[in-house]
Formats: structure tokens, sequence, C-alpha cells
């Protein structure tokens, strides 16, 4: 059998070669996030024993420095989900999102979006009180707003905001949550409730009217 110059096998080396190329084209086919981090970790190993089997540096380095970097990713992802995953169903508190969520700060009648705006992150209200004028009603601290938008046809506004007192909120973009919710099913449910409960307590509030 032929070997390279280090005295490994040919078709060993080529054979972590494919390997290492079989794995990225499967990366390409992943459609959920870790899922792809496990797959590009395996295709970063099985490169870098291919690249110091045949001593292609420029390869080797880089796949030294992609490896570290996927191995973070995947920690990092594997921590939003065991805290997503960790959350109560009973509970339905979402404070366990907060390390993952940017702090905005607003002024007393500062309109945070209009109705029929194009819908692209979620609020969470950390202090202060917001009015839903279209709706009539008000949300304060510990309530979360914007979320019926980010999955409603058309991902629409279906109400305006505006800050009734300066407010400390907590905001989400709309592709977090929507990688969250695909991604965990509890977090899905969390939604789930979350929405149902608002569109229940509307009809119900609608129902006294009449």
């Amino acid at each position: 059998m032929e070997l390279n110059t280090s005295g490994v096998p040919i078709p060993v080396v080529e054979g972590f070669g494919y390997l290492a190329a079989t794995l990225v084209f499967l990366a390409f086919y992943t459609r959920t996030m870790m899922p792809l981090r496990v797959i590009a970790i395996a295709s970063n190993v099985a490169f870098i024993i291919y690249a110091a089997l045949a001593h292609l540096t420029p390869i080797l380095v880089l796949h030294a420095v992609l490896l570290p970097l996927n191995l973070y990713r995947a920690w990092q992802l594997n921590r939003l989900i065991a805290g997503v995953a960790g959350a109560a169903d009973d509970s339905l508190s979402i404070e366990w999102l907060l390390p993952y969520m940017r702090e905005r700060r607003a002024f007393a009648g500062e309109r945070l979006f209009t109705i029929g705006d194009r819908a692209d992150e979620m609020f969470y209200i950390a202090r202060g009180s917001v009015s839903l004028p279209e709706l009539g009603m008000q949300r304060a601290t510990g309530e979360v707003i914007g979320e019926i938008g980010l999955f409603s046809p058309g991902r629409q506004r279906t109400s305006s905001a505006v800050c009734t007192t300066e407010c400390r909120l907590m905001t989400i973009s709309g592709a977090s949550v929507r990688d969250l919710y695909y991604q965990n099913p509890k977090f899905g449910w969390y939604l789930l409730n979350l929405i149902t409960g608002r569109l229940v307590r509307e009809v119900e509030r609608l129902q006294r009217r009449s």
C-alpha cells in the first residue's frame, strides 16, 4: 500500500479528506442549529486530522481556529436551550430569557411601534407601563408586548404601543424568537400559551361590552 511522506497509507489520508467533505456537505442540509454545530465540530476534527496527515498547513490552521469557535457556539446554544427547557410550564416566566435580550430605555410618550408596522422584535417591560391605544389596554412591569405581531399574517403590528411612563425595556429580535420557537418545543408552548391567553381575554372583554 502506498504511503505518504509521514508513512501513513494514502487511502487513509484520503478517507479523512472525503469524510470531512461529506460532513460539510451534510451541514448544508441541516435545518436546526444544534445538529449543524455538531456536524461542523465533527468536520473540523476530520479536516484537522486530514490536514495534519497530508501536511496542508493552511487547512490545519483554519480548522484549528474554527473548532474552538464552533465548540463555544454549541455551548452557548446548549445553555440557551437548557434555560428554555427549564422554564416552568405553570408559571410561564420569561425571566430566564432576559440574559439574551437587549436593554432599551424609553421616555414617557414615546411610541414603540404603530399599528400596521412590520413586527421585528418582542418587548419585556422591566419597569414602567405601556398603552395599547387601539385595544384600550395597559401593560405593566413584568408583562410582554409585541409577541402577537411576530406570528401574525404579514408579521404586522396588531396595535400601537406608547409608553405612558418612563420605561426600561428588554427586547429580543423576531429572528431570535423564531429560532427559539423552532429549536425548543417548550418555548413554542410558552408562546402559544401567551398568545392564546391574550386572545381569550380580548374575546371575553368584547363579550362583556356587548
